[in-house]
């Protein structure tokens, strides 16, 4: 059967086909399905020249059953059964290959998780050395914050409503005489004003 030319004069990328109007004058235009050009190197665009042979449905409707892009290239053809009875023949030569890879991968893998284990336990030695030394440190840290502010004693100031936070309390209650801020006993003075 003899290839025919025309020109696509309308394509839905979308829903995958199109038409062709034949270069014959008058023939009725002819239907094309992207799956007659799934060789093609890429999808057809309007203006195209497509050449196709046909074939006549049952409803009387004309179809290209084969088609190209012309100008475009066409993808090479799929394995065949040929090929794919050789690929575990390739596949057995390749065992050694596979092999020493696996081996190789194996190798890497545990070299990185000695070097992981080796930072790891650098890490470890160094933040012990830290916490050996921050006992003293953390003294000389902490001593300055620990000094308690100045306070002292003023004739008058006797109850919560005189103190000016739990700290100035607390050293009422401690040093200085006739206080009443600690009414249950406990030692911790202002409990429901400054020091809850």
């Amino acid at each position: 059967m003899l290839m025919e030319r025309g020109i696509l004069v309308r394509w839905n990328d979308e829903k995958g086909f199109g038409f062709i109007q034949p270069d014959q004058s008058g023939a009725r235009d002819v239907f094309i399905h992207i799956s007659v050009l799934k060789k093609m190197a890429r999808k057809p665009k309007v203006g195209d020249s497509i050449l196709y042979q046909t074939e006549v449905q049952n409803d009387g409707k004309i179809k290209a059953v084969i088609a190209s892009i012309e100008g475009v290239a066409v993808l090479a053809a799929t394995p065949t059964s040929t090929t794919a009875s050789r690929t575990p023949q390739v596949n057995r030569g390749n065992k050694s290959t596979n092999n020493t890879q696996s081996s190789f991968n194996r190798l890497i893998s545990l070299l990185l998780l000695v070097a992981l284990a080796g930072f790891g336990y650098k890490e470890f030695q160094q933040r012990q050395e830290t916490v050996e030394e921050k006992p003293a440190a953390y003294s000389e840290i902490q001593s300055p914050r620990t000094v308690e502010p100045q306070f002292h004693c003023e004739a008058g100031k006797t109850h919560c409503s005189h103190m000016r936070s739990c700290a100035e309390a607390t050293f009422y209650i401690q040093n200085c005489p006739n206080t009443q801020m600690d009414g249950d006993g406990d030692g911790i003075p202002c409990e429901r004003q400054w020091c809850s």
